[in-house]
């Protein structure tokens, strides 16, 4: 693995924590990279209950204000999109079926989803959720009912 890769593997797993933390639960995150690219240009895929459909917009201003803050610019420049996938995409449900992980990273060989095939890929977090995940409470003044 190239050194700058590791680098950029190395921070998305540290913003992919900060992320959940602060936005709630994700259900995929990752870095994909599509298959028959000239150059390395990998795709940021995401899927949280708080980024779905009218919510994606400001979802991905925040993801990409997210790796902004952190990323140096060639490390930006490795990600060439942010995607969204909402959490009852069909296909979704197929990478839910073959990984299990959560903050962590597993890699992935060429595979075909969402419509696309890539030659690999870095999974930090693909956890089929139960229930709608909310954001984590902030804590509550002493004088607030609970």
């Amino acid at each position: 693995m190239k050194a700058e890769l590791k680098v950029l593997l190395n921070k998305m797993a540290v913003i992919e924590r900060e992320i959940s933390e602060e936005k709630g639960e994700l259900t995929f995150f990752a870095l994909l990279l599509p298959w028959a690219g000239l150059e390395p240009a990998w795709e940021l895929t995401v899927s949280a209950h708080w980024a779905d459909r009218e919510h994606r917009p400001a979802a991905i201003s925040y993801i990409v204000d997210q790796y902004y803050a952190v990323c140096s610019n060639p490390e930006r420049m490795m990600i060439a999109n942010v995607t969204i996938i909402d959490t009852d995409d069909d296909e979704l449900d197929d990478i839910l079926d073959d990984y299990d992980v959560e903050h962590g990273m597993v890699k992935m060989k060429y595979s075909r989803y969402f419509d696309n095939e890539f030659d690999r890929g870095y999974i930090f977090t693909c956890k089929r959720r139960t229930a709608e995940a909310a954001p984590p409470e902030h804590e509550r003044a002493a004088d607030q009912p609970v």
